[in-house]
């Protein structure tokens, strides 16, 4: 009595048909998760819209960019807490808003030792927490950045904080970069960029602002056309903590999605330059993540373009195809530009 089974030349058929399946299954599984996490990141920026908000409808305006001491010796003294902190309360963070010490003023703002600073020892608890609602899980950065030295000045050390995926809307703002500031709409200013003091700043938050806010009254450009926060990403940029004053803001000048992931010792392919603290403010090293020329812009680990929340509270995808001059009409919030709604 003969046996029935499968022949070889039928079994290795079978294997090469089960391969074929597993590999157009597995893009569909990431692509799958890709969404997903897309969307949670969606609903992250909706939070924050909606703390936005209800920020203004109780304070009359958006949150301040940022709030520091005075300028001493060319620098900012005093804890220097970002737009970020203040909507603690409006996404159920009362309890940690209040442990922060505003008060603190002409101190350094990195000085470690120094009370009242932003990374002293009685704000620990505040500068570690990590806050889920202001991380893309698109992201597989740490949550904790421990080494943040980030810049060259003395009175900056290394100290440890939580990051965060999301920046605020700067504007179209000057970074100094000959090409990228062709697209802005800011008025000269000197050389370089103003870094948004002294309210001049033209999207909805500026960095070193100390407190010059705007609210949806100053949207001329209407709110469904204004950018209020998009995604930047701690693996393109070494000081995106949630605390940071210093440095959770982005300028629609530099192109959406513009890669800056070269860490310190890694050589640039672009020009040749290692990636260092030397760059923080120049021409070169073009990709390095601690040079603010580049890495003040909006980027993500999605593909293909960023998630935004608009002043209206709502959330769209941009694509990172998206024309430049179209990109920086959405970043100032009363440039005067006209919109199409097929534009974006």
């Amino acid at each position: 009595m003969r046996r029935r089974g499968f022949t070889l030349i039928e079994l290795l058929v079978v294997i090469a048909i089960i391969a074929v399946l597993i590999g157009l299954l597995l893009p569909a599984v990431q692509a799958a998760r890709e969404a997903a996490r897309r969307a949670q990141c969606v609903n992250n920026l909706k939070q924050i819209a909606l703390a936005m908000h209800n920020y203004h409808d109780t304070v009359g305006s958006f949150p301040p960019g940022g709030i520091s001491g005075d300028a001493t010796f060319g620098h900012w003294t005093g804890g220097w807490w970002p737009w970020s902190v203040f909507i603690l309360s409006q996404i159920e963070q009362a309890p940690l808003y209040n442990t922060i010490n505003f008060s603190a003023r002409n101190l350094y703002t990195y000085s470690g030792a120094t009370a009242g600073a932003n990374n002293s020892v009685e704000h620990i608890t505040v500068t570690r927490t990590i806050i889920t609602a202001y991380l893309c899980p698109s992201d597989e950065t740490n949550r904790l950045f421990d080494d943040l030295k980030w810049t060259g000045w003395s009175n900056m050390g290394a100290f440890t904080g939580s990051v965060t995926n999301y920046v605020a809307n700067w504007g179209d703002m000057k970074t100094s970069h000959p090409v990228f500031d062709l697209y802005s709409g800011e008025s000269p200013q000197g050389v370089g960029p103003n870094w948004g003091c002294d309210n001049r700043f033209r999207g909805l938050f500026g960095e070193c602002s100390n407190g010059a806010v705007t609210g949806i009254n100053s949207c001329t450009d209407g709110t469904s056309n204004t950018l209020l926060v998009g995604e930047n990403s701690p693996h393109y940029n070494g000081s995106l903590l949630w605390t940071n004053g210093d440095g959770i803001y982005a300028s629609t000048v530099i192109p959406l999605n513009w890669k800056t992931n070269f860490k310190d010792g890694q050589v640039d392919p672009a020009d040749g330059s290692t990636c260092n603290i030397d760059h923080l403010n120049t021409l070169d090293a073009a990709h390095c993540y601690r040079n603010q020329t580049y890495n003040y812009g909006f980027k993500s680990k999605h593909p293909g373009g960023a998630n935004f929340a608009f002043a209206d509270g709502s959330v769209r995808f941009l694509k990172q195809t998206l024309s430049p001059r179209t990109f920086n009409a959405l970043g100032s919030r009363s440039g005067g530009e006209v919109l199409s709604a097929d534009s974006y």
